[in-house]
């Protein structure tokens, strides 16, 4: 370690000798962010590599300020931007929205495009009552769904699941799509060989599960 310099990656070299800052494996001085760009996930944050990587990929630019806001819940609105642009590209931009395909759903809302999209390629069909609850916070298992219609298709049915979380049983209503989703590797549960399929998917996780998904 170098005593008195601010060791950004926790690696034991200090800033000035460390030639990777971030543990990027891009060279400091190749490197626009060489600490990081978003100033509340630092290189010692747990998903900071996957924070950086969906920022590479354009598919975020983050929450405003210069950060991520990685413990912020993950709205239905976002996500349907997140998981386009994971399919489409990050510079997709979907048709102009009609307002008509939800009821809270306006044309000039935020998203309302990436959402009627979303619906268009059958990977969401709203939440219940004709409409889209775009405010609502995802939950683990909805987002199993999401992510596996997203990668594979609308039509896709995951094999019979066998109870591989203990929180989810085999006759739960998601519990196919999210034992495909741990055997794929995209997700290894919240600990204590639970998934808790009903918390609120979190801005870091999603940024875990949106890399492992489509391979960013």
């Amino acid at each position: 370690a170098n005593p008195g310099q601010e060791d950004a990656d926790a690696d034991g070299l200090g800033d000035v000798c460390d030639p990777d800052d971030d543990n990027d494996g891009i060279p400091d001085d190749q490197d626009p962010y060489p600490t990081g760009r978003f100033g509340d996930a630092p290189p010692t944050y747990w998903a900071y590599q996957f924070i950086e990587t969906l920022a590479d990929s354009g598919i975020t630019a983050g929450c405003g300020d210069g950060n991520y806001c990685p413990s912020a819940p993950v709205t239905r609105a976002q996500m349907a931007v997140f998981l386009e642009r994971g399919i489409n590209g990050s510079s997709y931009v979907p048709p102009a929205a009609t307002g008509t395909v939800f009821l809270d759903v306006g044309a000039g809302d935020f998203a309302a495009n990436f959402i009627e999209q979303l619906a268009a390629d059958g990977i969401t069909a709203g939440c219940g009552g004709g409409n889209y609850c775009p405010d609502a916070s995802v939950t683990r298992d909805q987002m199993a769904v999401f992510l596996l219609r997203s990668k594979y298709g609308a039509s896709h049915s995951p094999p019979a699941p066998t109870g591989v979380f203990a929180d989810v049983p085999t006759n739960y209503w998601a519990a196919a799509w999210i034992e495909q989703l741990a055997a794929e590797g995209i997700t290894s549960g919240c600990g204590g060989d639970n998934y808790c399929p009903t918390s609120e998917v979190t801005r870091d996780q999603m940024a875990v599960f949106l890399v492992r998904t489509f391979g960013l």
